[in-house]
Order: C-alpha cells, then sequence, then structure tokens
C-alpha cells in the first residue's frame, strides 16, 4: 500500500492534472525535489522529444530540443522496460559513453505506455547537476504514468517547431 504522503501527493497531481494541465500537475510532483526539470519524453522516428516540459528556473519554457533517443536517458528506460535512474552521469559507468553525460547529470525516469502497452515515452526528473535520485518516488512516478494511460493523457509526440 503506497504511503499517505504519496497518495496526498498523487491526489494532487491528478486533481491538478485533469483540471488545470498535466503540466500543471507534473510542475506539483517537481515541488517535492530539487530537480530542475520534469518532463513526459516521447520517442519517434528516431528521435525523442519533451511533448510535456516544466523548467523549474523557467517556468514559461515548455519545449525542449528535439534529439536522437539514443541522446537521451530515456533509451535505458526503453530498452529495459523499467525505471532507470542516475545521481551523477560523470561517475556513473553504466554512462561512459552516453553522449548526454556532460549535458544531463541526474536522471530519474519510467516508462510512459500507450493504451496497449508499449512504451511510447518517459515521465522523468532531469537535472545538469548531480541530485540525490532518492528524493524520487519512483513508485508514485509509475502510478503517474498508469494515470496518463489510462486517462488518455499522454500527450502525443510534438509537432516541429
Amino acid at each position: 500500500m503506497p504511503s499517505s504522503t504519496s497518495q496526498s501527493r498523487f491526489a494532487n497531481f491528478a486533481i491538478t492534472a485533469t483540471s488545470v494541465s498535466v503540466r500543471d500537475g507534473l510542475a506539483e510532483l517537481l515541488k517535492d525535489t530539487d530537480f530542475r526539470y520534469i518532463g513526459i519524453w516521447r520517442f519517434q522516428d528516431g528521435k525523442a522529444s519533451a511533448a510535456v516540459h516544466y523548467d523549474r528556473l523557467n517556468p514559461t519554457l515548455t519545449a525542449s530540443d528535439e534529439v536522437p533517443d539514443t541522446a537521451t536517458y530515456c533509451c535505458y528506460v526503453r530498452e529495459a522496460g523499467a525505471p532507470f535512474k542516475t545521481a551523477n552521469a560523470l561517475v556513473d559507468e553504466r554512462l561512459a559513453e552516453h553522449p548526454a553525460r556532460t549535458a544531463v547529470a541526474a536522471y530519474a525516469g519510467v516508462p510512459v505506455m500507450d493504451s496497449n502497452g508499449a512504451i511510447v515515452g518517459t515521465l522523468c526528473h532531469y537535472d545538469t547537476e548531480p541530485r540525490d535520485v532518492a528524493q524520487v518516488d519512483l513508485q508514485l512516478m509509475l502510478t503517474v504514468a498508469s494515470f496518463l494511460t489510462l486517462n488518455g493523457l499522454v500527450p502525443p509526440y510534438p509537432e516541429a517547431r
């Protein structure tokens, strides 16, 4: 059974996501961490882009750059079909050859699926500075990702900007 704190945080997310916007709901989740970013990243044709993007330091910025899908840590979530996290990419041996390791230091992400169970993206916290990934409640993130899918709230891949 999830803790009452997790239940409260989920309820706050769900109410905000359905009554205001998914982006505002994610901003509420971000408040529980010191990570700079939270987003829903989508995959399409070998590319990845944030369908929903929230930057704590620049909340008016709603988009991120499109990148090759292998240039994000989201590719590890997709490949494993499970959460992936790193507190400091520069010292994480799994990421020794990863192209994002000097740009994105910390990451905690979970799979986002479509209604058929195919992984179409990730829900993730990320930052340019190392962060304690233990502060991210991965079970809550998985619950949020499921809620998005079950309620038809998974956004499509962003249109070209």
